[in-house]
């Protein structure tokens, strides 16, 4: 139950866009002087409800079509922020509000497009392009572009402070202008941050390929652990001394948690300890997700295999017992050899190019059901009475190709074949809606038919059971001294 209500708050709630507008009010609230609770409470609510026009517009352009879900977006993220950058500069109500700033709408704008990337990688179809562009969104590529983001946000931020390397209380606030006019400034802190990224970024790669691959996978637990405190002992010293390298250090303060020249200082060791302490769980929920995409794409390969074997288990009795009587017209030169020769080839045709497609139309089906009788029925001759029902607007829907002709071929083998008196088979297609119900009775002249057709039978239940799980229905049995089967299924639309 709690599980389903989460759900629900995971489906209404866009996380992307409430990280951005919490991350904008936490900005706003370390750039102000005040310092209580009642102040951030104030500006995050202030900042929420501003921010409602964005929910919204996410909220209903995942939900339409694609053209509507492009203008939703840009009422919601560029008519909205304009109209309300034009209303607050008209009036006073919004003086003392926390207003949305430019980077604020920015952080907004970011996060419902990574939301948007996300949900197309998530419904990608299995082309080069497509997979292309989720191998750019991995984890790695995903870490560089957070670390490289965080190195430009720390320059401009430190770039927009007149003496940084004095002054360790300036805002975090950056101006853009700033930049354009001191770029080189800007450059020479770009790069330190960037090494400090780069630093951080060979924690993360040796703790992913190295630990958690190498020594968690094959090694278990405990020498993990070992592991990772044996890295935090000897790589601290080497960041330290790094980092302690940078200009961005001063004789009095440095860049590092000690806040002194001290590359063994206890408080030195605390920063390697997060990073990896941040990134395990991190890494292992990825590789466990990509470890459940690998089992997933495996399980659909095993159901695409095992499929085409049980689709392409066509009765082999029916072939050759064709061939034969085929052999038998062409020799009293019957003038009924050359229809059976172009029911047949239509058959084989059917089975050996629709019959691989993964659906083809009720309406091609019932085409090859109907060839499949005509030839029966000259391969019978008086034998076999029909009662037949095709549904109509079979072109609307698609099936499986070569489901229903399971229930058809069981009914000659063993209602017809099997004796030299008067058959007579019920075969009725029903279409409602998109609900297709099928019936088949035949009468049953060997006590051996309950066995020998559950070959078939079972075979077309597990493609059901494939295809079609908690969408079909199939029973089988005498019943009145014929063999009775009835199937149900959902259909797909065109």
């Amino acid at each position: 139950m709690l599980a389903k209500y989460i759900n629900r708050l995971l489906a209404i709630v866009n996380l992307p866009l409430l990280c951005a507008v919490l991350f904008e009010a936490h900005i706003q609230f370390y750039s102000s002087p005040a310092t209580s609770g009642s102040v951030y409470m104030t500006i995050v609510i202030q900042l929420a409800i501003e921010s409602l026009p964005f929910f919204i517009a996410c909220h209903f352009a995942y939900k339409t079509s694609r053209y509507r879900a492009v203008l939703i977006w840009l009422i919601g993220f560029l008519c909205y922020p304009l109209l309300s950058l034009a209303i607050s500069s008209q009036s006073t109500v919004f003086d003392h509000w926390s207003l949305l700033s430019m980077q604020g709408w920015m952080f907004a704008v970011l996060a419902s497009t990574a939301l948007f990337i996300n949900h197309v990688l998530r419904l990608r179809d299995k082309t080069r392009l497509m997979q292309f562009i989720s191998k750019l969104f991995s984890l790695n590529v995903v870490i560089v572009i957070l670390l490289t983001g965080w190195s430009i946000i720390m320059a401009g931020v430190f770039n927009s402070v007149q003496d940084p390397n004095n002054d360790q209380s300036f805002s975090a606030v950056i101006d853009i202008t700033n930049i354009f006019i001191e770029f080189g400034h800007f450059l020479n802190f770009l790069w330190q941050f960037l090494l400090i990224a780069v630093l951080v970024g060979f924690v993360y790669a040796l703790n992913r390929y190295a630990l958690i691959r190498q020594v968690l996978a094959k090694q278990g637990l405990l020498v993990f652990v070992t592991g990772a405190l044996i890295c935090i002992i000897i790589i601290t010293p080497i960041f330290a001394s790094f980092l302690l390298w940078l200009p961005l250090n001063n004789p009095e303060i440095t860049f590092f948690p000690s806040e002194n020249h001290q590359l063994f200082a206890p408080k030195n060791y605390q920063l390697l300890f997060w990073l990896l302490a941040i990134s395990t769980p991190l890494i292992l929920v990825f590789e466990r997700q990509q470890q459940d995409k690998a089992l997933i794409l495996i399980a659909q390969q095993q159901t695409q295999t095992e499929l085409k074997l049980l689709q392409q288990q066509i009765n082999p009795h029916f072939l050759f017992n064709t061939l034969n009587n085929l052999y038998a017209l062409t020799l009293t030169k019957s003038d009924n050899a050359p229809h059976m020769v172009m029911k047949l080839s239509n058959l084989l045709r059917y089975t050996v190019y629709e019959g691989q497609k993964e659906q083809v139309t009720l309406a091609q089906e019932i085409t090859y059901l109907q060839d499949y009788i005509a030839l029966q029925k000259i391969r019978s001759h008086e034998k076999i009475t029909l009662d037949l029902q095709w549904p109509e607007h079979g072109e609307k829907f698609t099936l499986p190709p070569l489901l229903i002709i399971i229930l058809l071929e069981n009914a000659f083998k063993y209602g017809v074949e099997p004796s030299t008196k008067q058959s007579h088979i019920h075969f009725h297609i029903e279409l409602n809606e998109n609900s297709l119900s099928v019936i088949c009775q035949n009468p049953i002249f060997t006590q051996k038919q309950n066995k020998a057709s559950g070959l078939g039978l079972e075979n077309l239940r597990r493609r059901l059971t494939l295809l079609y799980p908690g969408k079909h229905t199939l029973t089988s049995g005498p019943k009145d001294n014929l063999w009775y089967a009835e199937m149900t299924l959902e259909l797909a639309p065109c």
